[in-house]
């Protein structure tokens, strides 16, 4: 065991760390080393665990260490040890005969001065500092409590170097590796190639092989080399010059323990290294510029290529980062400028490594002092800031935000690498390059629009006008949705004249002034109207005084659409599609849950791990102001809460037209404008959405499909994508309309279409099983052929037995029984039974049963008061002054596990009692729907088109609805369903009554009460009604 001034003690086994090809540590030098996590910790818990067990050896054997006393057990104050040794690579020739398991025989003992875990990336970067030579020998592998295996080594330590003290006088061969050393410093510090008149266009103008500040380190420490342990000195040397040098010299010097004979070796090292650098820079030199600038360039670009072939095969540490540009003058010296050769960097390499050397006044082990040398990866982080920068130039920012990149960008020059703020302004800057800010999709080239652009069924239709290409995108994408697809192409059609009216306004300013025509003029005349402002980014299709019509930009700040309507019936599909007609780019924005005002307008930059808002992110990703963003979900929005804020709210300036233009994320912290972006929300009700928020917005319904819908759709959509999808050929599976109708009664129940497309899905890949077992047969099977046809009867077999039984209606008519309508949800509508029956006689009172909520049970109290009310009009009671029948009468509704409510059955409860008091059955084929009054007069209700269409799906041919519904049965039914039903709109219970019963209640009157009584009672009850 040795150690150095009874500073560390060496124990003798340390864990290896390996060193890549072709890094090397040498004593004296400090690393940073880049590790995987769960790697580098397993490696500190074995040095500490070999560490641990050395210090109690000692004390068991009552040893005194070389240290003044024992370290102390705390594991935070005993000294981390590594063995770093460098790995030998297959490609440099033939491997050297000491080597171990393709590590090389000798490393460098380093002591662990700094961990930096990073759990974002999974890494650890560990800040090691080498402290003297030390030889392998025998290898071992020491498991941990998880399993993981880490490789120890036992070692010889050489520490002779640290020791010895500095010469007394400069011997020749002191003075020989001296004189190399500053021949060779002198060469690499030349970082530009002198530029003359004769070449202003430069391919290489310059070559940094040293940093400005490493380079001032050297000279320094050369002027001193006496003051210095002559070992200690040419470990720096060969740490800091050793990219001139071969790597097998480099690797060679770390085996030679005698100082003597490594101070001639390194001397010839450096001597090698400075014949390399003079070739190179006379290969740079060499170039000719008296060409003309075509030739001159493409011959440049040429000796380049020879110049980086020749670099690599001369030294494998030196690569190449010389851009060759494709572009005009301009751009070719702005490029010109940034072209270097290099040194691996950080990104070149796993791990990565980052290489100080110590000073002379410090002790290796030690923290650097004051003068030691940098970092070499100074200039790598100089270049991305640069980078950077003139990346932002390029950006077209608004002035506010030009302001505060430049002052980020200010900060982040004076900031040192090893600042943790560092990373954020990076992140920051890089997020306001990445922002679109005036960049619209007519900016964008052919390859981002194919990627950004949703695809349409009907394909591009570019040259067509945006009308017609809106309506046959429209028709191709989506079945139905008559009343969706109007109002968006009356969106459009505005948008459309917008556009016109900008160019006719356009080119009678540019016949007005058709020399003095500027961009600045140009946004003037067209901003005359507050509505349509000219774009800024119509500034970039000015050129000479002339404006690109075609890329004329306005602002049309019309209505935000709200499409509301049940899951799967084609909201988001639709919003697709108007991306596709627009032509431009279409991003996604998911509501559904958010309950943070900062997923909205972003985080404060002063918190950890701070992001921008989910507004800004779709931004990011669309690529440009103008694109269609759909802001999913928005009734699933949380209401927030007062630590988090409401994101409701934050949505209020996103969607308002009229401040949108202004928006202000968290953590851009400048105004953004939206005015551009075209934003379609959706929702599935309204009835959790604010009130604020919807004021903003123009609610579109989107109903559910038919039957006769959804068997369409099936056809021209789902049945292709889904044979397709399952590998089969549209002539190997063949399903009719009936089938497809029998899965949409039989096994769904939704407004939309997504539980058929699964249904769909399951019978094609039933029947891609049997094609492919009749396909491994070779077309012959033992029981029968391949059969393409899906029948109905196949269903059961394949699907099961029916998910849903069809609602129908009832055989015959039965009294007090009638037949109402009923919203089920989702888009979905039906018939409901409503049933009454007569108890023993008691107070003539109402129960109720059926899982009803609070609403319609009072309407079943409503109708029945009113019943009572008229019981002379009805022919319930002889006379006036007759007494009402005590009989108790129960109202149920079926299916009491489903709960009821509503106010919409108050028309099919009265009919009900009237048929149970009269005796007289209904039609059971006869529904009805709609609210009545204690006056008698029938009020409107909602879910019009899913309580009809249930209803004819259910064998009803006769409806009566409310006269205020009359509008929407008209717009929203399909022909086909009015033409095979009778509806009947009234305005009073009479009419409803009238309707229902028709003569057969004045007959029973008659019958009941004689004569023509039924008549005058009938008439008596309209009276009333009309009041």
């Amino acid at each position: 065991m040795d150690s150095s001034k009874g500073a560390v003690v060496i124990p003798p086994r340390l864990p290896i760390v390996v060193l890549p090809y072709p890094q090397i540590l040498h004593p004296g030098l400090v690393l940073s080393v880049t590790l995987p996590q769960a790697e580098c910790l397993g490696i500190l818990r074995t040095a500490l665990s070999e560490r641990k067990e050395f210090d109690s050896q000692q004390e068991s054997r009552g040893a005194e260490a070389v240290t003044p006393k024992t370290p102390p057990s705390n594991s935070s104050q005993i000294p981390v040890l590594l063995l770093c040794v460098p790995k030998l690579s297959p490609t440099t020739g033939e491997v050297p005969q000491e080597s171990l398991q393709g590590l090389n025989r000798w490393g460098c003992i380093a002591r662990v001065l700094r961990l930096i875990n990073s759990p974002a990336t999974g890494e650890c970067r560990l800040l090691i500092s080498g402290l003297m030579r030390a030889k392998l020998g025998n290898l071992a592998m020491a498991a941990e409590p998880t399993g993981a295996n880490h490789t120890i080594a036992e070692l010889q330590a050489f520490t002779q170097d640290l020791n010895a003290p500095p010469p007394k006088e400069q011997t020749p061969s002191l003075k020989a590796m001296q004189d190399a050393a500053r021949r060779l410093v002198e060469i690499m510090g030349r970082t530009s190639i002198p530029t003359t008149a004769a070449s202003p266009n430069s391919v290489v103008a310059r070559v940094p092989m040293l940093p400005p500040a490493l380079l001032k380190r050297l000279v320094m420490l050369l002027r001193d080399v006496d003051q210095m342990p002559t070992g200690m000195l040419t470990d720096l040397l060969v740490g800091a010059l050793g990219g001139a040098c071969i790597w097998e010299d480099r690797l060679h010097q770390l085996s030679i323990v005698d100082v003597d004979q490594r101070v001639t070796f390194t001397t010839e090292m450096l001597q090698r290294g400075v014949e390399r650098m003079e070739t190179l820079r006379d290969m740079l030199l060499s170039i000719p510029y008296a060409l003309h600038d075509q030739h001159r360039t493409a011959l440049s670009r040429a000796q380049l290529e020879m110049i980086a072939t020749e670099i690599a095969r001369i030294n494998p540490q030196v690569i190449s980062s010389i851009r060759i540009f494709q572009g005009n003058d301009t751009q070719a010296k702005k490029s010109d400028e940034r072209a270097v050769i290099r040194r691996p960097t950080n990104k070149d390499r796993m791990p990565s490594v980052t290489r100080r050397i110590m000073g002379a006044d410090r002790l290796p082990g030690h923290r650097p002092s004051s003068n030691a040398l940098a970092d070499d990866s100074d200039d790598d982080e100089g270049d991305e800031v640069a980078a950077l920068d003139a990346r932002l130039q390029s950006v077209p920012l608004s002035d506010e935000a030009r302001k505060a990149c430049q002052q980020e960008l200010r900060r982040l020059k004076r900031m040192p690498a090893q600042s943790m703020e560092r990373g954020m302004l990076l992140n920051y800057l890089e997020t306001m390059a990445d922002l679109p800010w005036e960049r619209t999709s007519a900016q964008l080239d052919a390859s981002e629009l194919q990627r950004l652009v949703p695809k349409s069924a009907a394909g591009e239709l570019l040259d067509e006008p945006l009308i017609p290409r809106a309506r046959k995108i429209l028709e191709a994408d989506h079945y139905g949705l008559d009343k969706i697809k109007k109002r968006i192409l009356e969106y459009l059609a505005v948008l459309d004249l917008k556009q016109v009216q900008a160019r006719e306004q356009m080119l009678a300013t540019q016949h007005e002034n058709p020399e003095t025509m500027e961009a600045e003029q140009v946004e003037e005349a067209m901003s005359s109207d507050p509505a349509m402002p000219l774009s800024k980014s119509s500034h970039d299709a000015t050129k000479d005084g002339n404006v690109d019509l075609n890329k004329i930009s306005v602002q049309y700040k019309g209505p935000i659409l709200l499409l509301v309507g049940p899951p799967g019936t084609g909201k988001t599909s639709i919003a697709r599609s108007l991306a596709a007609a627009l032509h431009r780019p279409f991003t996604r924005l998911s509501l559904g849950g958010v309950r943070d005002e900062a997923e909205i307008r972003g985080h404060r930059r002063t918190y950890v791990g701070a992001l921008p808002g989910s507004i800004v992110g779709a931004l990011r990703r669309a690529k440009t102001s103008d694109c269609v963003m759909l802001l999913d979900e928005v009734d699933k929005l949380s209401s927030g809460n007062a630590m988090h804020g409401d994101p409701t709210a934050a949505l209020l300036e996103v969607l308002d037209p009229e401040q949108n233009s202004g928006f202000k994320d968290h953590y851009i912290n400048v105004p953004i404008d939206l005015s551009r972006v075209l934003f379609i929300a959706t929702a599935n009700t309204l009835d959790t959405i604010p009130e604020p928020l919807l004021d903003r917005t123009d609610v579109v319904s989107v109903a559910g499909y038919t039957h006769d819908e959804k068997v369409a759709i099936a056809k021209r959509h789902i049945l292709p994508k889904q044979i397709q999808a399952q590998g089969l050929q549209p002539s190997q599976v063949q399903i009719s309309d009936e089938v497809l109708l029998a899965i949409a009664t039989w096994y769904t129940r939704e407004a939309g279409v997504r539980t058929m497309e699964r249904r769909i899905g399951d019978v094609i890949r039933a029947k891609a099983v049997e094609y492919a077992e009749h396909r491994s047969l070779g077309g012959v099977s033992s029981n029968q052929p391949y059969q393409s046809v899906v029948k109905v009867e196949d269903l059961a077999k394949i699907l099961g037995h029916h998910t849903y039984e069809p609602e129908v209606a009832d055989a015959e008519g039965i009294p007090g029984v009638a037949t109402g309508l009923a919203y089920q949800g989702s888009g979905n509508g039906g018939i409901l039974h409503i049933e009454t029956a007569f108890m023993p006689p008691g107070d003539a009172k109402l129960r109720l049963t059926g899982s009803l909520g609070d609403v319609i049970r009072e309407s079943a109290e409503l109708a029945f008061s009113w019943v009572k009310s008229h019981a002379f009009a009805l022919g319930i009671t002889a006379d006036r002054a007759s007494e009402f029948p005590k009989n108790d009468v129960h109202l149920h509704l079926p299916a009491g596990a489903t709960p009821k409510d509503g106010p919409s059955a108050g028309v099919a409860m009265t009919c009900a009692l009237v048929s149970l008091y009269l005796r007289v059955p209904l039609d059971p084929n006869l529904a009805m729907t709609g609210e009545i009054t204690l006056r008698g007069h029938v009020t409107p209700v909602g879910g019009i088109k899913e309580k009809v269409l249930g209803a004819h799906r259910a064998g009803i041919r006769k409806v009566v609805l409310p006269f205020r519904n009359r509008k929407e049965y008209e717009q929203d039914l399909p022909v086909k369903v009015r033409n095979d039903l009778q509806v009947v709109f009234v305005r009073t219970i009479h009419e409803a009554l009238a309707a229902v019963f028709g003569m057969s209640l004045e007959a029973q009157i008659d019958e009941l009460r004689g004569g023509t009584e039924g008549r005058r009672r009938l008439q008596e009850l309209d009276w009333h009604g009309r009041l």
